[in-house]
């Protein structure tokens, strides 16, 4: 069954030869980052691309009124911004700090070089950018033949896979502050729409809220869904 994911972990510079991997880390620069602090903004120039390091930032696309929607989650050892980077081309999207984060940065000028002289960068990155096709492909497919509660069932799952932040043998909590209108903007529903589905999953003791944070209750039920 397709499904859609919310959060990513990818990590094709993990992935890469000992000596191609200390290269990068030696030119990268790493940066603290609290709550709500930009790793960049639709439309600027490419600087650089990014590593999340630790914590969790969130992809954002922005509607013609102003409004930001959230696109996905980026967890530890996630890469992105190497489209641009690739291309030559503005970011098309923002990146927040959600959580504290520390966040790599891989300067435009520092890039280049390591590209041209490590033929295993163009591979793996060409190896990413057609997963991400078939990630947009299967979401897509997702969407159009999944009710929305399978939806978002599958979306809590993954953050519950990869935002954990105290798990127990059948629980736990969500790390990542994650609204309900941002769910209905990232499903393009509405929000009373989202409200119901997420009613059902408290009723039935599966998801629970508290201090602003989501709790997964019952995982293997949530598995199940």
């Amino acid at each position: 069954m397709a499904r859609a994911e919310i959060t990513t972990d990818e990590n094709w510079i993990g992935q890469l030869p000992d000596e191609v991997r200390t290269a990068i880390g030696e030119r990268m620069v790493r940066t603290a980052l609290a709550p709500g602090d930009r790793v960049k903004t639709a439309g600027d120039p490419p600087v650089a691309i990014h590593q999340v390091i630790r914590g969790h930032v969130k992809l954002t696309g922005l509607y013609q009124d102003g409004r930001e929607s959230l696109i996905a989650i980026y967890a530890a050892g996630n890469c992105f911004s190497e489209t641009a980077m690739v291309a030559s081309r503005p970011y098309h999207h923002s990146a927040v700090a959600l959580t504290e984060s520390l966040v790599g940065f891989l300067g435009r000028d520092d890039f280049w070089p390591l590209y041209h002289r490590f033929p295993a960068i163009p591979d793996a990155l060409c190896r990413k950018f057609a997963g991400t096709i078939g990630r947009q492909l299967q979401a897509r497919e997702a969407r159009a033949t999944q009710r929305l509660s399978e939806q978002i069932a599958s979306m809590f799952k993954t953050l519950a896979d990869r935002c954990a932040e105290v798990r127990a043998a059948n629980s736990c909590v969500i790390a990542v502050p994650i609204t309900q209108n941002e769910i209905a903007d990232h499903f393009d529903v509405t929000r009373q729409a989202v409200h119901r589905e997420i009613s059902a999953l408290k009723s039935s003791g599966i998801i629970d809220k508290q201090g602003g944070r989501w709790i997964v209750r019952d995982l293997a039920r949530l598995g199940r869904l």
